[in-house]
């Protein structure tokens, strides 16, 4: 709307972002009259484990230590040879960003800004907007019936002309398989773009493609600190490539973009491998024992899991359960409007209790139906 005496021309964004919805995470207010019990927290995949407070007191201490009227380093030059020495590979074959959407955002700008990403349907849900956002066009290619790549048709459309870049999370988000190796490296010999491989999620998983970065020139990996690190809070991702990949996109990032609590946060994070693999095992655990739970409740329909969390299908439409399992306290995330994801909900691995509640509200749920 116009403001009453406001001067100057009524300015519009681009059309293809003008046609994007923003990203937000809500929940429905629940019933008037309606028993209020404080949900699980399990729709974003998180961590359930926050910092213990003897590392959050260290990163307090060293954030004293900085000057807070300066700018933080320009390229975070010791967070990047930490992250360097602790993978085996240099300094030169990594960039820190504001989160891993930042990373995403300045590939694309990179090298396919005016082309086109290729992506998988479902996938990550922020990486088709963020391609648009970047000024590239989608092409998406549907996953198989039970999740894996359409491996012949992503490498036909990787190798043409127009494909700037190939984007492919692996574990994948919302469906939570990590896609068999031989695929992916089919879709590499085949791209002529960069080809990007997400692996936010493999801290929970058993490969990756970060010891690939030799063989491949056009090879990018992306890393986050949000799920197995437990620092979603502090928003840190990284990019590991080779140095003239990363030489370029480095070029697209603004400069400052990792604060100085952030960056400590993340040296103190990276300083506690010990603590992040015992919490791993246990969130392992809870997500295969969450998983035949899941497999045992009738009407439900549980599918394998690389990742921190599980996709289920079940008889109710989505938006059904969804305010059920809310109103028996537990909130998940729902799923269904993504292709091949009809009356889906994704649930994030918790604590055992909170899953114990998960589970109890899936049970309640189904039989009241």
């Amino acid at each position: 709307m116009r403001q009453v005496g406001a001067r100057g021309p009524a300015v519009r964004p681009r059309e293809e972002i003008d046609r994007l919805r923003p990203y937000r995470i809500g929940s429905p207010a629940p019933a008037a009259g309606a028993v209020q019990i404080p949900p699980v927290k399990l729709n974003q995949n998180e961590s359930p484990l926050d910092w213990p407070p003897e590392l959050k007191a260290e990163v307090m201490r060293r954030l004293a230590g900085r000057p807070w009227n300066r700018y933080p380093p320009v390229d975070a030059d010791a967070l990047r040879e930490a992250l360097a020495g602790s993978h085996g590979i240099g300094p030169d074959q990594v960039a820190v960003t504001n989160g891993s959407n930042e990373a995403i955002l300045a590939l694309v700008q990179t090298f396919a800004g005016g082309r086109s990403v290729l992506l998988t349907a479902p996938g990550y849900s922020m990486s088709a907007p963020l391609a648009v956002i970047g000024g590239a066009a989608v092409k998406p290619v549907s996953l198989q019936p039970d999740f894996s790549l359409d491996v012949a048709v992503m490498v036909e459309a990787a190798r043409a002309g127009d494909v700037g870049m190939v984007f492919i999370a692996s574990p994948n988000n919302p469906t939570g398989n990590a896609f068999a190796r031989p695929e992916l490296e089919a879709i590499l010999d085949a791209a002529r773009g960069v080809v990007v491989i997400d692996e936010a999620y493999a801290g929970f998983a058993s490969d990756s493609f970060l010891p690939d970065l030799s063989r491949y020139t056009h090879l990018a990996v992306l890393r986050t600190f949000s799920k197995a690190f437990a620092l979603a809070g502090a928003r840190v991702g990284w990019i590991a490539a080779p140095a003239a990949v990363i030489a370029a996109v480095r070029k697209a990032l603004p400069p400052y973009n990792l604060n100085v609590f952030a960056q400590e946060a993340a040296l103190a994070a990276l300083a506690r491998p010990e603590l992040v693999a015992k919490r791993v095992q246990m969130i392992r655990r809870e997500r295969e024992r969450v998983l035949e739970m899941l497999r045992r409740t009738d009407g439900v329909t549980a599918y394998r899991s690389d990742a921190n969390f599980i996709l289920f299908r079940t008889e109710l439409p989505a938006a059904v359960l969804f305010l059920r399992l809310l109103q028996r306290g537990a909130l998940v995330r729902d799923v269904s409007h993504q292709p091949m994801l009809e009356r889906c909900l994704r649930v994030t691995i918790g604590m055992p209790d909170e899953n114990d509640r998960f589970l109890g509200a899936l049970r309640a749920s189904m039989e009241a139906s």
